[in-house]
């Protein structure tokens, strides 16, 4: 089922930020264009830090913490098969229908980002920030810890905060 030697090319070849930049392209659903997102996205890597396409992830279900959106894409991962346009057998997709862009929290980059949803179609827009205490510590120190270089140069004194902006597709 696995092919080691093609998964180690790609491994090697392709960043996670790129892989999920395929599953984006990917995807084409009611107003939702991939290929349009990850164009945007790739002609201003001015504004972003990274993302990540998938189900809400704290959505409450009833199994809790939205684990039925993981059993939703763990069941569209098995079933996947590549099949031409016409073919009238289609397996399921990958089921994302929300993209989470992490950023640098400056009134210019999120507007950017936020007017996205607009020219996309998203049917919600949030911007999630410090102020919200359940994720205050993660967005300024965790992000510093691990972005340093990429979010704020060689300036590790000084602190800055990151937002995440969730685009969610009906």
């Amino acid at each position: 089922m696995l092919d080691l030697t093609k998964i180690q090319a790609i491994a090697q070849s392709y960043s996670p930020q790129e892989l999920f930049a395929a599953l984006v392209w990917q995807r084409q659903f009611n107003n939702f264009y991939g290929e349009q997102v990850i164009t945007d996205l790739s002609q201003h890597p001015e504004l972003w830090v990274s993302f990540l396409f998938t189900k809400p992830i704290f959505a409450p279900d009833e199994n809790g913490l939205s684990f039925g959106g993981v059993i939703d894409t763990l069941i569209a991962m098995a079933n996947y098969r590549p099949m031409p346009e016409d073919s009238i057998i289609h397996f399921v997709n990958y089921p994302a229908d929300t993209l989470y862009i992490l950023t640098e929290n400056q009134d210019t980059k999120v507007s950017k980002l936020v007017d996205f949803g607009k020219k996309w179609q998203a049917d919600s827009v949030d911007v999630t920030d410090g102020a919200d205490e359940n994720y205050s510590f993660r967005l300024k120190r965790q992000l510093r810890y691990r972005f340093e270089g990429a979010l704020w140069g060689e300036d590790k004194q000084r602190d800055r905060d990151a937002v995440v902006i969730s685009y969610w597709w009906d």
